[in-house]
Order: structure tokens, then C-alpha cells, then sequence
């Protein structure tokens, strides 16, 4: 691997994070758990049946052991999970996803369902069984859990969650059903996502039935789990892109679809932690990403992840030089961002946070937490 750039202390400015967060912001956390993956979304804030504010929460994977309990506990008491009362009520976290079996990305989950399993309405795997003692920890916990709604979800599905939309990008159904039978590798059993917020909608006011166009305001983020190339290749045909026609069905699927790329995003979460087979030059540049997130550690760790041919194509992706050979921008200014990344005092920058917001609006912050540490939001510190 290629060392992740430094990012010069110059553009990090030290900041109250929860001051920053507006009712309305969705907040995309991807944390620092080393050879591994975590991720927590805390969905705006909509009325409870009491008429108090409140944040949902969903997770996808849980690495290790209590770093998103200790994340959700800061939140809470940054009063960014709802004012004036315990958050953690039936609900609270909407949905917890599992994007396939292997332990860096669920040895976490059994504790963590165990926790708040009160509180988790809705649950998602890929349906690969594995044999792996974390693998059926969590089946263990799941099989506690009589009221979880329990799902194996495959591309196309779409789920809502308030202003939030969320479109399963694979697996394939066609991989699903070779699942033990034909060799399908676990990683390309992920589950990958693509959220979009806010949505567009339909609305229905009395008589009136109207659809609402939210593609000007939307921020898009793909997050890519362990996807290798064989389930990004039917992600590709499944969600294929439409070039532009005057014909009556283009207008009508640009109604549909929001005049937009159905993979096209403003944050891509690099799939298999930027292993060579996690991502194509073909996918980044269709996703387009305008920030790319890895979660890595520094130096390759056991895996040797991330990998140059990898970083690479996101490089080339985004800043084009194979033709004229000019010098590559660092990755920092490609806003290209490891877990693994540190200050050029060569501090650890850790934990990555997506603040988005209406009009565009988007703020990358850093905690400079270890992956064995607690996500300390008064750490934070702003990208410039």
C-alpha cells in the first residue's frame, strides 16, 4: 500500500461539534475500529407521539465491542439523540445491518443487539450462514429478540425513514440464490447501500396528489460494505445508467428516478476497505463521489488494506492524469479520507463524521480517537 497523505493541521480547526448539528442535519459517522468496519447514521429529528424531538438511529456493522454503545451514550448526552428524556426508547434505532458474516464487520453485533434490543425495530443480514462463532452469537441474539423484525434484503428494495430513503444496491437476488452452493465469496454476499436525503416523495394534501422534487437539495452517499467485483458487476447492470433522450419514456423515468444516475452520490464509504478487488474505475466514476471514505489502518495491518492499485482508482477517478502525467494532488485535497489518516504532527485523526444539511451543505469532522477509544465529540475538529 501507498501511505493515506497527511492532513496538514492548518486545514483542521478545533470546534463544538453538537453546536454545529442543526435539527434538520442527518449526522453519518464512520469510526476508527481498525481492520474493520462501523458505521452509525442519527437520522434528523422528527416529533415523537409525546411531541418531544427525537433522533433514530440506524448501524451498519459493529466491528468490536462497545465502540458504537460508548458513540451513542456521547450522543445522548450531547443532546444531539432528543432534549429532556432517555432516548433509547422502543424505536430508537430504526435499523441495524449486518452486511455479511465475517468478524470484522459483526464481532460487535451480538452485544450491541444485546444492549438495545428494546430499542431496535427492524434487523438486516444477507442470509450467507457462516460458521463463525461471532456469526452465530448474533443468531443467538436475534433468536432472543421475538419482536425484531427479521430480513434478508436484496437489491432493489427501498425502505423510508422520514425524509430518508434507502435502496438496497445488492446482493443480487441471482447471487443470493447461489449462496453455499457455487462458491460465492462472503464479501460479495454485502449488503450495499445507497441513502439519499431528503427524498423525493409524493404528497397527498385533501384532493391534491403531487410529486415532490427533491434532486436539488439531495445529498446521496453509497456505502459499499465488502462488495467485491462480481457483486458491483450486477449492481452495474441492475441500476444501469441512461443516457439522455427526448423521448416520452425518458421523461417519464426522469420523473421517476429524479432526473439522477441511480448510482450517482456525494459520499462513497470505498467498499472491502480499498482491497484491489473492492472497487473499478468504472463504478467510482459513475458513483462520482465528492468525498470518498476508507476505513483502514495505517500501514496495511493484517490484511494490507488498503491497496495501492485501489487508492489509485479513486484517485484517477477523481483527478484524471494518466494522459498528461501532471503531479497528483494529495489525498486530503481529493477529499479521499482513511480512519487511519493523522495530522501532520503525526497524531491519529480517527473517526470520521458527516455532517449534511439542506442546500448542500456539508461538514467533514475528525475525533482523533484510537480504535480502542471512545468517540470524545469535544475532540472534534472541522475540515476546512
Amino acid at each position: 500500500m501507498t501511505a493515506p497523505t497527511k492532513i496538514p493541521n492548518a486545514q483542521l480547526t478545533a470546534g463544538d461539534f453538537a453546536k454545529n448539528v442543526k435539527s434538520e442535519d442527518l449526522i453519518y459517522f464512520v469510526l476508527n475500529v481498525g481492520d474493520g468496519d462501523a458505521q452509525v447514521l442519527a437520522l434528523p429529528e422528527e416529533p415523537t407521539l409525546g411531541g418531544q424531538p427525537r433522533r433514530r438511529i440506524i448501524v451498519v456493522d459493529a466491528a468490536i465491542v462497545s465502540k458504537i454503545p460508548k458513540l451513542l451514550e456521547s450522543l445522548e448526552a450531547a443532546g444531539l439523540m432528543g432534549p429532556g428524556h432517555t432516548s433509547f426508547v422502543p424505536g430508537s434505532v430504526a435499523l441495524v445491518v449486518a452486511t455479511h458474516p465475517h468478524d470484522d464487520h459483526i464481532g460487535g453485533m451480538a452485544d450491541l443487539v444485546q444492549k438495545y434490543r428494546d430499542s431496535i425495530t427492524e434487523f438486516w443480514d444477507s442470509g450467507y450462514f457462516h460458521p463463525s462463532g461471532a456469526y452465530h452469537n448474533l443468531m443467538t441474539e436475534i433468536e432472543r429478540s421475538p419482536f425484531l423484525v427479521y430480513a434478508h434484503p436484496s437489491s432493489g428494495l427501498q425502505r423510508w425513514f422520514g425524509n430518508l430513503g434507502v435502496t438496497v444496491l445488492s446482493p443480487s437476488i441471482q447471487l443470493k440464490n447461489r449462496y453455499d452452493t457455487y462458491g460465492i465469496d462472503p464479501n460479495d454476499s454485502s449488503i450495499s447501500l445507497k441513502l439519499d436525503y431528503p427524498t423525493s416523495r409524493v404528497q397527498q394534501r385533501k384532493n391534491n396528489r403531487s410529486y415532490v422534487d427533491l434532486g436539488a437539495a439531495r445529498q446521496s452517499l453509497v456505502l459499499g460494505a465488502d462488495a467485491q467485483t462480481l457483486s458491483w458487476s450486477y449492481v452495474l447492470t441492475e441500476f444501469p445508467q441512461l443516457d439522455l433522450s427526448d423521448s416520452e419514456v425518458a421523461g417519464a423515468l426522469d420523473i421517476a428516478t429524479g432526473k439522477n444516475d441511480p448510482l450517482k452520490a456525494k459520499v462513497l464509504k470505498v467498499s472491502h476497505h480499498a482491497s484491489k478487488h473492492g472497487v473499478n474505475i468504472e463504478l467510482v466514476e459513475r458513483i462520482h463521489p465528492s468525498v470518498m471514505l476508507v476505513s483502514s489502518v495505517g500501514g496495511g495491518g493484517k490484511y494490507g488494506f488498503p491497496h495501492s492499485v485501489a487508492q489509485e482508482i479513486l484517485r484517477e477517478a477523481i483527478e484524471e492524469i494518466a494522459k498528461n502525467q501532471t503531479a497528483r494532488s494529495p489525498d486530503w485535497k481529493l477529499h479521499l479520507f482513511y480512519t487511519c489518516d493523522e495530522d501532520d504532527a503525526g497524531s491519529c485523526l480517527g473517526s470520521i463524521a458527516i455532517i449534511m444539511g439542506s442546500n448542500q451543505r456539508r461538514e467533514i469532522w475528525r475525533f482523533g480517537d484510537a480504535p480502542g477509544d471512545a468517540v470524545n465529540l469535544r475532540n472534534g475538529r472541522k475540515l476546512s
